[in-house]
């Protein structure tokens, strides 16, 4: 299959975007409030992304987290969120992110066969090392018809990394694998595929691929590696005082959303460190 933006067929009708196609600056800026820098980077790309998808409602979110990114994407909360996390469903609640929240695995999903008509799981599913029940469970809960939206690293993730970059321009190629196998590690990243696998790994599932597209350019992913470093101090106001962020305020003080936005672009289709995925459920013959 060709690299870049595909197009099967267009997904099925449905009420909407979440909230109209958001401005990748507007979703930096409220992500910035809430989230470290590297994670807002991204996830204002997969923002601006998920905002151009129609989502028919009711929507589950595999993956929910502390809920920020359906907080800075959904106009109007997705029905359900669900992820292991106990604590971090907290923070969801608190913001109000989602209607109502569950406490979870992705392999055993706590609903009945087919009551979603939209199921989105953003930038999760590589973290999970027996992939396949997750999006077996996946499946099982959409409606036929419906729509899944998966964003995922890539297999261009590993490469893109400043560190990796870094070392191979020194043509240090064991620094370079080093680093390649430490960050996988660090963050738990164990499915970086191309699109040919996940079209199969879906299919398996039921799941046609209907539409993928790589985001977030070599530079943008060099530029989120180095903001984990950048990032580090929050690890601390984390665990002292249960937030990323310290000072809020300081992102519209310091314009920090229009001067870090050229790096949050979604990019160019042909060429990224993540994945977009579209597919729908098959009805029944």
């Amino acid at each position: 299959m060709a690299q870049g933006r595909q197009r099967d067929a267009r997904p099925p009708d449905g009420d909407g975007h979440p909230s109209g196609t958001r401005d990748t600056t507007y979703c930096l800026e409220r992500l910035l409030t809430k989230a470290p820098l590297h994670r807002a980077l991204v996830r204002a790309a997969e923002c601006r992304l998920l905002s151009e998808q129609e989502l028919p409602r009711p929507i589950l979110d595999v993956g929910a987290g502390d809920g920020s990114f359906a907080w800075a994407v959904f106009a109007e909360p997705p029905e359900v969120g669900i992820d292991p996390d106990s604590r971090a469903l907290r923070d969801a609640r608190r913001l109000g992110a989602y209607l109502s929240l569950a406490a979870g695995s992705g392999a055993s999903l706590p609903f009945p066969d087919g009551p979603f008509a939209s199921v989105i799981s953003n930038s999760t599913l590589e973290h999970i090392p027996d992939l396949e029940p997750v999006i077996a469970e996946m499946s099982r809960v959409l409606a036929p018809g419906g729509t899944t939206v998966i964003t995922a690293p890539s297999e261009r993730f590993f490469d893109f990394t400043f560190g990796v970059r870094f070392f191979r321009f020194l043509r240090l190629g064991f620094l370079a694998n080093l680093y390649r196998r430490w960050i996988g590690r660090v963050s738990r990243h164990y499915h970086c595929d191309p699109p040919t696998v996940w079209r199969e790994r879906l299919a398996q599932a039921g799941l046609s691929l209907l539409e993928w597209r790589y985001y977030f350019s070599r530079a943008s992913t060099s530029a989120a590696d180095v903001a984990h470093y950048v990032s580090a101090p929050s690890l601390l106001t984390k665990r002292l005082l249960g937030r990323w962020v310290l000072w809020p305020g300081k992102v519209r003080l310091l314009l920090l959303a229009r001067w870090l936005s050229p790096l949050a672009q979604p990019g160019p289709h042909e060429m990224g460190g993540y994945l977009l995925l579209v597919c729908r459920k098959e009805r029944p013959a």
